[in-house]
C-alpha cells in the first residue's frame, strides 16, 4: 500500500468559470442546485470524472454544493454514492464539516443554544461518512472579525473554552461512529496560528479531537506549519497541501466575501514559500501515512492545475518521503 495517497477537496472545482459561469467562488450558488444548469447528480458526475482525470486516489467532501446533503439527493444513500466513487477508482477520504443550514443559517459553535444541533448534524455526517469508507472529519472554526471591529472580539480562554467542551462531544460522537474529528486551521478563523493550535490542542481531549494542518492557511496566517506540526505531531492525522505566497496584512478586513479574498495569497505547490522539502522530511520523521489532500479554493483548469501539482510532488518530493 502507498504510504502517501493524493487526494483533492471538492472545494477545488468551485470557479464558477468550470461551470460556464463567472465571478468569485461565492457566486458558484447561482449556478449549482434546483432549477440551475448543474443539479446535483451532474455536479458529482463532472467532479468524480475530473478526479479520476487528473490521476488521484480519492476526494474530500465539503461545504455546498459538493456536500453529503447533496451527494445524498445525488445517489439516493451514502453507499450509492460511495458505489460511484469506487467505480472510478477513487475514495471518499474524509469529509469537511460545514454548519450551514438549508434555510442559510450558520450554526455558532462558540453559542452553547446551538451545541444541540450542531451535535445531531455532526452524527449523520459522520455515519455517512462511515458508510462511504471514509474515517476522518474535518472541522474548522468560525470566523474572527476585523482587529478594529467594534465591539471588538477577543478569542480568549473563557471562548476557547466553551468552543473546546463542544469539540470534544463533537468528537465522542465522530469516534462512536469509526470516525475521528480533526481541526483544520483557516487563515483568518479563531484557529489560524500557532498560538491557538496551542491553545485548542491544550483545552480538547487528544482521545476524541485531532489535528488536520493545512500549509497555506498556517502561512498566510503567518505562522511555520512545519514548527506547528512538530509541536503536535501525536494530534496528526490528515494533511492539507497548499502553496501560499505570503502572510496577510495583519489589518486585512474580515467580512463575508473574506474566503474569496484570501485566494490572492494561496498559491499551487510550488509556486509559493511553503518550504516543501522541509515538509516531507517531516512527513519522513514521524512516520505519517494517509491522505495527502490537494486543495486549491476555485482553480481556473482544476484537472491540469492537479495534475502539475501531482507531477511537482512526483518529480521533486516523493525522494525525500522514501
Amino acid at each position: 500500500m502507498k504510504k502517501l495517497r493524493f487526494t483533492t477537496d471538492v472545494v477545488t472545482f468551485y470557479d464558477p468559470a468550470y461551470w460556464g459561469g463567472s465571478g468569485a467562488m461565492s457566486d458558484l450558488r447561482d449556478l449549482v442546485g434546483p432549477g440551475k444548469a448543474w443539479e446535483p447528480l451532474s455536479f458529482w458526475e463532472r467532479v468524480l470524472d475530473a478526479t479520476r482525470e487528473a490521476g488521484l486516489d480519492g476526494i474530500e467532501i465539503t461545504f455546498a454544493p459538493g456536500n453529503w446533503q447533496s451527494a445524498l439527493t445525488a445517489y439516493g444513500s451514502a453507499s450509492g454514492f460511495a458505489a460511484a466513487v469506487h467505480d472510478r477508482g477513487l475514495q471518499v477520504c474524509s469529509g469537511f464539516l460545514s454548519t450551514r443550514l438549508p434555510n442559510g443559517r450558520e450554526l455558532d459553535i462558540a453559542d452553547t443554544a446551538d451545541h444541540s444541533a450542531i451535535f445531531e448534524l455532526v452524527s449523520g455526517y459522520a455515519e455517512f461518512l462511515k458508510n462511504c469508507g471514509a474515517d476522518v472529519m474535518v472541522a474548522s472554526l468560525p470566523l474572527r472579525k476585523s482587529r478594529d471591529a467594534e465591539p471588538p472580539l477577543f478569542v480568549d480562554r473563557q471562548q476557547a473554552e466553551t468552543i473546546a467542551g463542544a469539540l470534544n462531544r463533537m468528537g465522542y460522537d465522530c469516534i462512536r461512529r469509526g470516525v475521528r474529528l480533526a481541526l483544520h486551521p483557516e487563515a483568518f478563523s479563531f484557529l489560524r496560528n500557532s498560538r491557538d493550535v496551542d491553545l485548542f490542542m491544550l483545552l480538547t481531549d487528544p482521545t476524541y479531537v485531532f489535528l488536520c494542518p493545512d500549509t497555506a492557511q498556517f502561512t498566510v496566517a503567518g505562522s511555520d506549519p512545519l514548527d506547528v506540526v512538530r509541536r503536535h505531531r501525536d494530534r496528526l492525522i490528515i494533511t492539507h497541501w497548499k502553496d501560499a505566497v505570503g502572510a496577510a496584512p495583519a489589518d486585512t478586513a474580515i467580512d463575508e466575501r473574506i474566503y474569496d479574498r484570501q485566494t490572492q495569497w494561496f498559491a499551487p505547490i510550488g509556486n509559493g514559500i511553503v518550504d516543501w522539502p522541509g515538509w516531507l522530511r517531516l512527513l519522513r520523521e514521524l512516520r505519517y501515512s494517509g491522505w495527502a489532500i490537494f486543495e486549491l479554493d476555485a482553480a481556473h483548469d482544476p484537472v491540469a492545475d492537479l495534475r502539475r501539482m501531482k507531477r511537482y510532488v512526483d518529480q521533486s518530493l516523493l525522494q525525500i518521503y522514501q
